[in-house]
């Protein structure tokens, strides 16, 4: 006699699927703020509002500064997170992980409504639906994601698209049964806009619709003229963003100036994602602890299909996937759809825009799309004892994705354990050998007789002899000796010089230049030669915000007293505020006020030169706290 399960009780599938998730994430809400928190969370004072007021809440949404104000949603969750519990990082991850809680049950519920579609039999979707939920929630990739706060603007933005693919494939369904749908795929375009303000990838839910309509749902109408009129609507829609990519994509993101700050071009960056997306696909198959790193600075891009060979074997075995997609999508619809899925959902990441190569979010909801391959891969699985080997082997699937990710969970929960672990995982990666002495510097608390003193300036010298490393940490050492009152090593000066004249200025070099200059300003004893030539080599080699010319020209004017540089900095200050005009004639009105009158007439007459005098503009308000993460935190990646 062949085994069954029995249907559950939607409720009991609902409450095992959220308390074993959450046993799972606990251990880890103990964790540290990292990495992208600090320039987004911890050290944007436009988001630390104490207040839940409407106008307070509306203030703080948009004070995402590389976005431009973008991404509303998920910084009012935060802001709300800010006045409730402040800086507490455990409330920010519960928060995440409620919202992974939620993406769980829409992911079960996208599952129950997918599957009979594909072939499985209705007794078996429940549990199967249950199965992949779990698998998608708890795996060791996801975990990064869920527990790195900031990335809430991806987790976010998911639910919203987790809401209206759920709501897309009812209305669908119901016009395939010839009733009325329409309500439910107008509820889309609201549920899309709320994911787009919480992250622009929510833009990919035409592509994942789409993938439905080409496997699952075959475009199936009761009317011809409905099923018709869906074809023809993803046809122009495919032709339309074919367009859009070729005209504005590519001239717009793929641009020598879009890269300036990345030691790769365009043309490398596509070429690479042909081995990282293998990369991701190993990571979910084989999830061992040692190969999901978390930071991915040290992974060099692909110059040729050759350079390395891997790019050309990545590239073909993609292709390999898509073609077994497209010819299998009517025998085997789950997996097309599930190869579709874990494509398309990369397209927006592993295309032209100057992202950076390789980050592990970027998987949040291409996991599912594997899931759903490996699953129609499993139901097709001929056995001769009945379907009972194939449930003791999920089984033991889950409890073996489970207990990595609890594992995991549990490195992330303690700072000195994880920090040593990214370390540890990969010595070539210069963010974790500074996040790694940072630590050590604040255990040290300030003595340079404690070891953990002689732990932080070892690991901050390993990291400025890193292959591609940044000028972080020679800026380190530099403020460390300052601090402790040691002398400060010439050699530290011409390293970070030299890095400034050789490699692009990226985020981290413009962050670990403000950060030596708000110390100097605080008093630190810094060379202040040194200082003033690094400084002007940056601003040799970048276009900067007009903010960051005003900060410097005023170090120049009130620590240096030399005016004549200060007169060719403010001149600077002014013709960077083409964009804002009115920044223009506020630092013409701070100078006069300050009593610079010989600078506030040079920037005044160069303003008068633009035409910037009188024009009126929103002002380019920089944030309080200035270049973003205090010194010694690693810079943004904007992704």
């Amino acid at each position: 006699m062949n085994p069954t399960l029995s249907r559950p009780r939607p409720f009991w599938l609902c409450a095992i699927l959220v308390t074993l998730v959450a046993l799972v994430y606990w251990p880890g809400l103990s964790g540290p703020f990292l990495f992208d928190d600090f320039p987004t969370l911890v050290d944007n004072a436009r988001l630390h509002t104490t207040s839940l007021a409407p106008d307070a809440i509306w203030k703080a949404a948009f004070s995402f500064d590389p976005g431009g104000g973008s991404r509303p949603l998920s910084m009012g969750s935060f802001a709300i997170n800010h006045a409730i519990s402040g800086l507490n990082p455990w409330a920010y991850k519960l928060t995440g992980l409620a919202v992974h809680l939620l993406n769980a049950l829409l992911v079960a519920l996208l599952c129950l409504q997918v599957l009979p579609m594909a072939g499985v039999a209705e007794r078996h979707a429940p549990w199967a639906a249950l199965s992949i939920a779990l698998v998608w929630a708890v795996h060791p990739l996801q975990i990064s994601t869920v527990l790195y706060v900031v990335q809430r603007m991806e987790t976010l933005s998911l639910t919203f698209v987790l809401l209206a693919l759920n709501s897309y494939l009812i209305g669908r369904r119901r016009q395939a049964d010839g009733h009325r749908g329409w309500p439910w795929l107008v509820a889309c375009l609201p549920l899309a806009a709320l994911g787009l303000a919480s992250k622009e990838t929510a833009v990919l839910l035409p592509a994942y619709t789409l993938a439905l309509e080409l496997t699952v749902l075959s475009f199936a109408a009761l009317r011809p003229a409905t099923r018709q009129g869906w074809r023809w609507t993803y046809a122009a829609g495919t032709v339309a963003a074919l367009l859009l990519f070729v005209f504005w994509a590519i001239p717009h993101y793929a641009t020598i100036d879009a890269y300036a700050i990345r030691d790769f071009n365009a043309p490398e960056r596509v070429l690479s994602q042909l081995r990282i997306l293998p990369m991701y696909l190993g990571q979910i198959l084989l999830p061992l602890p040692g190969t999901m790193l978390f930071y991915y600075d040290d992974y060099t891009a692909s110059t040729s299909l050759r350079a390395p060979i891997s790019t050309l074997m990545g590239g073909l075995l993609l292709l390999a996937l898509l073609a077994s997609a497209w010819l299998l999508r009517r025998k085997a619809p789950l997996f097309a759809l599930g190869v579709f899925w874990f494509l398309f959902a990369h397209t927006l990441t592993s295309n032209v825009i100057a992202l950076e190569l390789v980050f592990e979010h970027r998987n949040y909801f291409a996991l599912l799309g594997v899931l759903l391959a490996i699953a129609e891969l499993v139901r097709l699985l001929p056995v001769r004892d009945g379907p009972a080997i194939k449930y003791a082997g999920v089984a033991v699937l889950i409890l073996g994705i489970g207990a990595l990710g609890m594992l995991r969970s549990a490195t992330w929960g303690e700072r000195l354990l994880l920090s040593t672990d990214l370390a540890t995982s990969n010595p070539q990666s210069t963010r974790a050998a500074h996040e790694l002495g940072v630590l050590y510097y604040e255990m040290a608390d300030g003595s340079s007789d404690s070891p953990f003193f002689s732990f932080a300036r070892n690991q901050f010298e390993r990291e400025a002899q890193l292959p591609h490393a940044s000028i972080l940490g020679e800026q380190a050492l530099i403020l460390m000796a300052a601090s402790a009152g040691q002398p400060v090593k010439d050699q530290w000066w011409e390293g970070l010089l030299g890095k400034l004249r050789e490699r692009p200025v990226t985020p981290e070099t413009t962050q670990a230049m403000f950060g030596l200059l708000q110390n100097r300003i605080k008093g630190a004893e810094l060379n202040d030669d040194h200082l003033t030539a690094a400084f002007i080599t940056m601003f040799s080699k970048a276009t900067l915000p007009p903010y960051s010319y005003a900060q410097f020209g005023d170090y120049v004017l009130n620590q240096l007293g030399d005016e004549a540089l200060a007169d060719q900095v403010f001149s600077l200050a002014v013709e960077r505020s083409l964009e804002s005009p009115d920044y223009a004639a506020q630092i013409v009105r701070v100078l006069t006020e300050q009593g610079h009158t010989r600078q506030a007439g040079v920037a005044r007459q160069r303003a008068e030169q633009l035409g910037l005098m009188g024009k009126g503009s929103t002002p380019f308000a920089p944030s309080a706290e200035g270049h973003g993460p205090a010194p010694g935190v690693p810079a943004p990646s904007l992704d």
